[in-house]
């Protein structure tokens, strides 16, 4: 397969995304260094409408949720594709029978994916639906991120809210000030959201809900995943665009693909390999790139 580089740009490093302070493309002026996603592998497009990649380390494979249709229509079109890491198709439709699923999470051996207004749980070992939970007053139930504990972050980009589901127990967590948010990511003590409505990036305080925009000019904000580089971050913007924030919450741009109408929805990463998966939703396909620097 072809590999080829597409977008080569400086960045220069400061403070740790730790401490984080409001941020748009400024950038710090240290030590400069050159990031760049080279194209590894894409799927052929027979993943409809696919919204979002997780990487399961343990298993060695690739969950894609591909919502068949329109994102919030109730169709039981939508499916869960199973791939192999070098974007192979493992079982298309691993798990169908779902409407617009999007974001997933694993905890244990339960897989959970948002799906419009409810979680659906499923068992990974026998791929078949063993919950489906309902959401109340939830519309458009976007991306979902599970703590080490089982707490399951998720959003609802309709309404504006953030909910935390744990152990049979539901409950609205933020329900003010968000415009559109979608893409979560959670460490010790914070979550990491990115929003499409305020195009930003924000951190989450976990013990108070307390938040803080950090970074700003996303575009239509939506995964988020950590590099394993401190203050390191990829973030997709829906309409076709990756970029790198850096420790001191500037972002450079890694990939466009807007003006070829080409999205890049809810991202995957694989730490170990720096290998970045990126759904592509209407160009239904997967594309992997190599993170390098």
């Amino acid at each position: 397969m072809k590999r080829f580089l597409l977008v080569i740009l400086p960045a220069v490093l400061c403070i740790s995304c730790n401490s984080p302070k409001p941020a748009g493309n400024q950038s710090a002026s240290s030590t400069e260094a050159e990031y760049a996603l080279t194209e590894l592998w894409k799927t052929d497009t027979l993943l409809l409408t696919c919204e979002s990649v997780l990487y399961d380390a343990s298993r060695e494979v690739l969950f894609v949720s591909c919502i068949n249709g329109a994102p919030a229509e109730k169709n039981g079109k939508g499916y869960i594709a199973m791939l192999d890491v070098n974007g192979n198709v493992k079982n298309l439709e691993w798990v169908s029978g779902l409407d617009g699923p999007k974001g997933m999470g694993i905890f244990g051996k339960q897989l959970f994916v948002a799906d419009i207004d409810q979680l659906v749980v499923i068992d990974i070992e026998n791929a078949e639906v063993i919950e489906r939970i309902p959401v109340g007053g939830a519309t458009f139930l976007n991306d979902i991120a599970i703590d080490t504990d089982g707490t399951v972050y998720f959003t609802d980009s309709d309404t504006g809210w953030i909910w935390k589901y744990k152990e049979g127990k539901m409950e609205l967590w933020i329900t003010e000030g968000l415009e559109r948010p979608n893409g979560l990511y959670v460490e010790e003590s914070r979550v990491l959201l990115t929003s499409s409505g305020s195009s930003d990036l924000k951190v989450i305080d976990k013990a108070t809900g307390e938040y803080k925009t950090v970074t700003t000019d996303i575009g239509h904000g939506d995964g988020v995943e950590f590099t394993g580089k401190e203050g390191h971050y990829i973030v997709s913007s829906w309409a076709g665009e990756i970029f790198l924030v850096l420790p001191d919450n500037s972002r450079i741009s890694l990939l466009k693909t807007s003006d070829q109408k080409i999205n890049s929805a809810d991202i995957g990463f694989n730490q170990e390999k720096q290998v970045v998966y990126v759904p592509t939703f209407f160009d239904n396909r997967v594309v992997a790139y190599q993170l390098s620097h």
